[in-house]
Parts: structure tokens; sequence; C-alpha cells
């Protein structure tokens, strides 16, 4: 849906939206060949809206509209995928979802994403990732999935490798051809390029270039990218060559149909446009750092937006804009726009609505100077391209079964069929390496309230988070204990307290403030388990994705994931010792707890980091600037000194100076404006694209600006900064430091210096600014961070103070429990006599319904293997709490043998005759408009019955009535011809002996 409003000349002027808003047909019944319509239908869908006249659209737009080929275009994620969405001048601008973009299988609140649109401006290139991701180097160096968008068409050709989520990927150039990046670190040198022509969806060879090669665009049959200071030539065997040197790291880099190759470069506070032609560069533009910015269109045209202090004489491949540097510009220039993000958009829903979170757009005109706003909502992913899984998952090869047939008859890799008794019906795995389960209906995890996450962190940051849990907490199996009495505060170096906010904004980047999987506040599911099946996304070989590697298993747990010692005692990684196993579980289920620990391994960080001269500004924990390097070294650990002069200290994935993230980048979330006191929103839309910032300068982001959860309005109280409007404004600003301050002579760094790198295995390294050399002498390219660091001398007043909700002595108690989709625990709507087979048996206590009563038949689940031995199907199997009796499990409906899922519900032994035949469909969890229950009858005759289940959420819906003999049942299978990404649920069945 779009809805557009426009202002412009000397007042405000509102006018009629002119965009047509799509109908939504949800629930229309459907009668296919032998299959029959479940009760009740649903209700019809709205009319759609209507358009103003073109007379508007010419004061808008500027007339000759109708025939201009001009082309807008943007990206947007939340949980449901990585949107693309279009409007084309032809129409009006008015903006559709071209594809929506996920992979199955990932527990994430946002998928978050780049992309670049081609010459043509036919094709977007789109790498895409769950937002989490971000928190990994490997995965946001070498982990984004990759595929090719038709704008005209809404095809999706998904690409069989994974690649960097830097800013800078991937890199278009002046035709359909493109560059993709895969970055390397420390530990693996050099980069990896790779060509593809989007237009026939094909991949070149790959090409290992010698360092830190970013922003690579194709030139040619060559790439133009930066190594070090240098703009390189990287022909198709790796070989470089230099073609300018700059004052610093290279970005942005456009090349233009005339040949030329454009960029930006930043020389301290100030930057230059400047542009190569042959062996000739000169100077476009120059200002200040992030003033204006080069941003590309259709047809090798540049653009230069923003407002630069001086500009040359253009060549006419870059055209002026007169609108903000951070613009957005459609393929020939015709609008600029930017992307405005509440903050309820940051942590979408489990539960999404009929569409996608809105989006909402602020644009220019720059031939008429009308302003103009957009509102788009996203259709659910599964409503439209994109869902078919990427060929960087690899392929089991599995045997699929034929269309028509039936799909319990498929042969398994191994040789076997779902029918099998051998075929596991537990969807509990039976070996993992990651202590807490998932899919153990025992093992049920609580879904906090923002308001609870915030308690218990204004508590434990004083140690008195002891309040008592008695034995069999919310159905935990755990005996009595309390979180700090299992997890005690560590004291912190130096004195003081952990600053309310950075722990807060830790949790906020770790888990959107999530402990359990795919739940809303008040539900209990899956514990948050980071990478619980150790699958290999992000390596080379891209064709075992999907396997399962069990001495891989990240093994995260929930909101703090607290990964040290999550593993069974005995499968431990190096040097890690398990934790006993009522701790372990106690994590992984329980917030509190679980905040507890994350806090002591971050005032481990705080003990580590400052114990070893690594004390930002004052040194006064309470402020919130100076756990720059905690949260630094929370995310990718701390290099102990080994006294031997060998590196040591944060290392260089965070380092604020490494040219992967983008240098003109402002505070993560801040305002755009701090000196314009009317503009108090933050830029949320910042959440959008987190890999352009690092860890800790995000944690920092989210302590200034909270999350919005829609359960408690603001996520968390945030950080404040003292002063009048601007000083406090310009003081938060400068919550990021300068990124030079972490190149300097205290890691053996210079951001000017280019030294060959000849350490044993660094050989293929180019010269870079990192001068330290080891024990032989040798330079190794390792500036691992370790001095001091102060970019605010008046701390004390300038440094961002903690805001205390719940304080201490004021004893509050626990906030109460969320409510959301509370389950259905007593058959309601159910003649007296109806039989109930349910997913849970009668030994089982659920969190929110206890012992609800059922009738003794039986239930199973049959998994298929994706490999010989490997059950890929419960990779994407989940339980929640909110159905029938406390509980179900979910699915989603593929098109592929490898995530199939067959349930069966059979009466109680002995029940035959007239029966009529229901199925609860619960709140969430279910969201298939085609569920096709297979009623057999226990004679040879089967009836097919279809259930939109989206449309019947916390029903019971009637099957019909049926002559049950012995044997008869009622299966659900989740495999569908074709690709889908919609949930399918598995709840349970009543039998009602008479018929209804």
């Amino acid at each position: 849906m779009t809805t557009m409003s426009s202002t412009g000349g000397a007042g405000r002027r509102a006018i009629k939206p002119f965009a047509l808003l799509a109908a939504a047909v949800v629930g229309l019944p459907v009668m296919w060949g032998a299959v029959a319509q479940a009760k009740p239908q649903p209700a019809p869908a709205p009319a759609a809206a209507g358009t103003v006249s073109p007379a508007d659209r010419d004061r808008v737009m500027g007339k000759g509209w109708q025939s201009s080929q001009d082309r807008a275009w943007t990206t947007a994620g939340d949980a449901e995928g990585f949107h693309v969405l279009v409007a084309d001048a032809a129409s009006g601008y008015t903006w559709r979802t071209a594809a929506t973009l996920r992979e199955g299988g990932f527990d994430t609140d946002r998928w978050i994403g780049n992309a670049c649109v081609t010459a043509s401006g036919r094709r977007a290139v789109v790498v895409y990732a769950p937002r989490n991701f971000t928190n990994k180097f490997e995965l946001s160096a070498r982990g984004g999935f990759t595929a090719v968008v038709d704008l005209d068409t809404g095809a999706v050709t998904k690409l069989p490798v994974t690649t960097s989520l830097a800013y800078f990927n991937p890199g278009c150039g002046t035709g359909e051809a493109v560059a993709l990046t895969q970055e390397g670190d420390e530990t693996r040198p050099g980069t990896r390029l790779l060509r593809l022509d989007a237009e026939r969806g094909t991949l070149g060879t790959k090409v290992l270039v010698k360092g830190q090669l970013t922003s690579a665009v194709p030139v040619g049959d060559d790439f133009v990218g930066a190594l070090g200071a240098h703009l390189t030539r990287v022909d198709t065997k790796g070989g470089t060559t230099t073609l300018g040197q700059a004052g610093n790291v290279p970005f942005a880099i456009r090349p233009d149909r005339d040949g030329g190759v454009n960029y930006l470069e930043v020389d301290g506070a100030d930057m230059r446009a400047r542009r190569l032609t042959g062996k000739r560069t000169v100077t476009l533009a120059e200002g200040g750092q992030g003033a204006f910015g080069l941003e590309r269109g259709a047809g090798g045209r540049v653009f230069l937006t923003g407002k630069p202090a001086s500009v040359k004489l253009l060549p006419a491949a870059v055209s002026r804009l007169d609108v903000p540097a951070s613009a957005e510009v459609s393929t020939t220039g015709q609008l600029a726009f930017h992307r405005t993000m509440t903050a309820e958009e940051t942590l979408p829903g489990a539960t999404p609505p009929a569409a996608g979170s809105p989006v909402r757009l602020s644009a220019v005109v720059p031939q008429t100077g009308r302003s103009v706003t957009f509102q788009v909502a996203p259709p659910r992913a599964e409503a439209i391209a994109g869902a078919a899984d990427s060929p960087a998952l690899g392929s089991s090869n599995p045997a699929t079964a034929p269309r028509g047939s039936r799909t319990s008859r498929t042969v398994t890799p191994s040789g076997k069929t779902m029918d099998d008794v051998t075929t596991p019906y537990n969807p509990k795995d039976p070996d993992p390496w990651c202590a807490v389960p998932r899919n153990d209906i025992t093992t049920l995890a609580y879904h906090p309230r923002p308001r609870q996450i915030e308690w218990a962190v204004d508590y434990a940051i004083f140690g008195a988070l002891t309040q008592p849990r008695p034995a069999n907490f919310k159905k935990f199996g755990l005996p009595a204990y309390s979180p700090q009495g299992l997890f005690p505060p560590r004291q912190l170096v130096g004195g003081g307290h952990v600053a309310a906010q950075v722990m807060l904004g830790i949790l906020a980047q770790e888990s959107n403030l999530w402990q359990s999987s795919q739940t809303e506040s008040g539900e209990y599911g899956n514990p948050l388990i980071g990478n619980y099946y150790g699958r290999k996304y992000y390596d080379a070989d891209t064709s075992d994705d999907w396997r399962i590697h069990w001495d891989e298993a990240d093994c995260g747990y929930g909101v703090g994931q607290v990964t040290d010692g999550m593993r069974k005692a005995g499968r431990e990684k190096p040097g890690e010792v398990a934790r006993p196993a009522t701790h372990q579980r106690a994590i992984a289920l329980d917030y509190a707890a679980n905040i507890a620990a994350s806090l002591q391994i971050l005032q481990d960080k705080w003990n580590q980091t400052y114990s070893n001269g690594l004390i930002i500004n004052n040194g006064d924990p309470t402020k919130i600037e100076n756990w720059y390097f905690a949260a630094w070294a929370y995310n990718s650990g701390f290099y102990p000194s080994k006294g031997d002069g060998s590196p040591w200290g944060v290392g260089w994935s965070n380092n604020p100076i490494n040219p992967r993230y983008d240098p003109t980048r402002h505070p993560f979330l801040d305002v755009r404006d701090p000196f314009d006191l009317d503009d108090n929103v933050p830029v949320f839309s910042d959440a959008a694209h987190p890999q352009d910032w690092p860890y800790q300068e995000k944690v920092i982001g989210w302590a200034a600006q909270s999350i919005d959860t829609g359960d408690d309005g603001v996520g968390f109280r945030t950080a404040f900064w003292i002063g009048d409007p601007l000083e406090a404004r310009l003081r938060r600003t400068k919550q990021k430091p300068e990124a030079s301050l972490f190149c300097n002579a205290s890691n053996t760094c210079d951001p000017l210096a280019r030294v060959q790198p000849n350490e044993p295995g660094m050989e293929l390294e180019p010269p870079g600014p990192c001068v330290h050399q080891n024990s032989a002498g040798q330079y190794d390219l390792k500036c691992w961070y370790h001095g001091p660091v102060a970019w605010k001398g008046d701390c004390d007043e300038s440094c961002g103070f903690e805001g205390i909700r719940y304080d201490v002595p004021d004893n509050y108690a626990e906030p109460t429990d969320g409510t959301h989709n509370p389950p259905q625990c007593t058959p309601v709507g159910l003649p007296s006599n109806a039989l109930i087979v349910d997913s849970i048996s009668l030994n089982n206590t659920m969190p929110r319904c206890g012992n609800a009563s059922r009738n003794d038949g039986s239930f199973v689940m049959q998994f298929a293997e994706g490999w010989p031995g490997e059950y890929t199907s419960k990779i994407d199997t989940h339980q929640l709490d909110n159905g029938f009796g406390g509980h179900h499990w979910f699915t989603r409906a593929r098109g592929s043998f490898r995530f199939q899922v067959v349930a069966t519900w059979r009466p109680p032994v002995g029940h035959t005759g007239r029966t009529g035949v229901y199925v609860y469909i619960p709140p969430s969890g279910g969201r298939v408009n085609d569920a096709i229950y297979e009623v057999n009858t226990g004679d040879g005759r089967v009836r097919l019955v279809k259930v939109d289940q989206d449309a019947h959420r916390g029903k019971w819906v009637f099957l019909g009535n049926y002559q049950l003999g012995a044997n008869a049942n009622v299966k659900l299978d989740s495999m569908r011809p074709g690709a889908s990404e919609k949930t399918i649920s598995m709840d349970a069945m009543a039998f009602v002996p008479g018929g209804v």
C-alpha cells in the first residue's frame, strides 16, 4: 500500500493521496478438484481507494512525467524479509514491492542488507542477511545472501554465493556487470572479488586480491577499488595497479559513462570529490566531512548531492542536485528521498500485521522544488517473490515427489520413506552439543516485556537482582534460585557500576530484547539460540550450508546471547569450561538469569580492558562513552598481552578506522543535523543498515535512542546529555570519536604509513598502515589497539548520563508478565463429547495452561532427512505456547523435500463410526492459506480439506463428518509444490462421536 502527500512553495499544503491503494484480499473461498473448503468462510476484502487528477501530478512532478523513464527504488527490512521497493515516474511514483528476500531457518527480528541498481535501471543486485549477522565479523564479512531482482517483473535469481555486508557491497558499474566482495580479516588475509553478469545471473571466476580491498566496482574487464589510500585497478588474475594516491582510503567509487572514475576522500575534517580520467585526477568539489555525497544513477550517471563549500566545473556525466547529502536518488535524478523510520519499526513484532512494517519516505522533486512524502506498506514475505531457498545454502539433492503424488511416499536420501516407522517422531534432536535443547516440550523459555528487561538491568547493575525464584518457576524445571545468586556481579576495577543504558544497549543490539524465539511478550517458545546446528553458511563452500555440524555450534543463548560455557560437558570449545547444568538452563529460559550472566561478561570485559590501560576519557563507568572499549571487547574479544611484544588488545574488525565502515557515518541513530533544534527525530533508519557501524558505536547509539517494542512504548529509558538544548545535542553527537584516535603510536599504527608486511603467511599482503613488528622484526599487520583514548576532556559534564527507571531503594516488584496471544486451555466451542487429540500428552504441564484435559488418541510428527542421518527439517520447526492446551508446533510450507514435516492425528484406539472432525488453529504460527488436511477414513478412502489458517486464527475449524473405520487418521503435510515461506501450524484435532 502506498500513500503520498506533497508540500511546496511558501506555504504547506496537503494534497490527496494519488497512488492507488492496493486491496488486501484475504481468505477468499476456494474449491479445487476433490478438495473441500473448510468452514467458516472469512470476511470479504476491502475496496481500493481512488487517485487524484493528472493536473495535481503535473504541479508536483512537472509536465512530461507520463513518458519519463525515471525509476525510484529503495530497500527496507523487517522480520518478514528484505524488501526491494520500486516506483516509476510514469506511474506517478506509485510504490510497489518488487520482491522480498529472506531465507528459512534463521531466528531474526530484522533482515538487513545493501543493494545497487545496474545501468539499465532494470535490475537490482541485493546482499541481505539477518540483522544479527552484523554481530559476528565472519558473517558480516562474507555471510550475506546475494540475489538479482528484475525490477520490471519481480523475478528473483538467487546466487550460489555469500558476500560481504559492508556498506560498499555490491558495487554496480556503467553496464550490467557488478562487483561482489568477500572480505578477509587478520586470520584470513586477502579479499575475494567476483564479477556478476546481472543480466544473465552468472558469476565469473573468483579473483583473489592481496590485502583489504574496499569499494570495488567493475571498470571495463577489471575492477577498481581502494587498497589502503590508493585507488587501485585489479585485473582478472588479481594483479594490482595503483591509479592514484588519496589523502585517505577512497570510498563511494562511482564510474561514469564517459570513462571517469569518481570517488570521495576524507582529509581530516575535510572531504573532496575527485575524478580520475586516464592518468589525470581532478577535484570536483570540496567541503566538510559528510557535507556532500556521490550517488550512482542509471546509464553511467553520477550525482553530486549535498552542500559542498566549493564546486568546480563538472563533466557532463556528473550532475549537481540541490538535495541533502544523505538523500537517495532515482535513476535519472528526478526524485531524491530519504527513509524516515519511527522507533516502533526498530523491533517488528513476532506476529506481523496484514502487511509489513510501513516505510515512510520524505522526497523532493528537483524540477519543481516540491516536497513529497510517501508511506509504503510492504506485503508479507510469503505473498511475493524471493521465498525460494538461496543456492548458497547448498543442496542435498533429495528425491522430490512429483506433482500430484502423495508426498508421504517420498523417498529420502537414505532410501527410507516418510511412512517408515524408523522415521524420527521426536522434534527434539537426539544429541546436540548446545546444553539446552530446542523443540523440547519441557524446555520453554519465557519472552519478557521490555519493562521486565529494564527492571532486571537496573537491579542487576547494583547487585540487587536477588529476588527468589521458587522451585519449578514458570515450569522451567529448576530448583529454587535467584538470578544473581547463580551469577553474582563482579566488582569493577576502579570502582563504580555498569551504566544501565550500556547494558540495555548491548541487549538491544544482541537480541532486540528477545529471550525466546518466534514469540511476543508473555509467550513461551524455544530459547533464542545462536547457530544451534553449527551451520557453515558463511564459508567458501556453499554445498553444505544446511548440513548440521554440532561441533561448530555457537550456542549463544537468550537476550544477552550468552555463549561462554553453554555447551554440554564434554563438548566444550578449546579452553572452555561448561557451566553447571542448572546454570545453563536458567540462562536459556529465564531472562533475569540471562541478564545476570551477561552482566558478568560485560563487567569482565571492563576489568580486562581497564586493567590493561584501555581507558576511555576519565574512566567513570557511569558515563556512556567510557564503555567504548569494553563493548568492543564484548563483541570481538580481547587479545591479552603475552609480554613478548606480540600484538594484543582489541582487534581490527571493530576498529572505527577499518575501511569496511563508512568514514562519513554519523553517530548511530542520532539526528541528521544536531544544529537544527526543530529536528528531534532520531535516524531510526540506521537500524536498517547496522553493518555501517562498528559494534560499540551501535551499543552507544541504542543507549541514547531506545527501541520501541510496541508493548510498553519506548523500550527503555535512554541516556541523556546535560546542558542547554543545543549544547546537549552536540555533546550527544560527540558520542562517536574520531576514527583516527585508534590508529596511532599506541598500537604502532600510522594512517599515512605504507609498510610491507613480511611475517610468514603475510607476504601476500600489500603495504598498509600497521607498522607493528613481531619479535623477529617482521611486520605482521596486526594493529590491535591497547592504549588509552580521551576525546572528552570534561567527561564529568559532557559524557552521557545513565537513566535509572527502577531505583533499588524504592523496592520495585518485578513487572507483571506480558499477555500476548493467550492459549485456549479448555475446549470452548466444541461439542461436550469431543475426543481431543493434542500435540502434548496428559503428563505435560504448560506454563499458561497447566494440565488441560485431553483424550487418549495419538499425535506423531515425521521429519524428512536432508542428508542421510541428518534431519534438516527440524531446523525450521518451532514450538509456541499459544495453541490449544498451551502448546503447538509450526514450520514453513516449502517445496523442498529436505524441510518436509508430516503430522498425523489418530482418534483413540477402537473409535469407529460417524465422526465430526475439527482442527484448532492457534492465534499465531499458522499463516498458510491452503493447509491441506488429509482425512483417511480407514477404509481406503481419502478426503482432502483445505483450510485458510491465516483467516481462522484462534478458532476450531470444522473439517466435516466422516464414517471412520479402524486405523483412521488425519494428516497435515508441510510440503507444497513450488516455493513458499508461509508458516503452517500443527495443533489439536477433535473427533466428535456421532458427527455434528
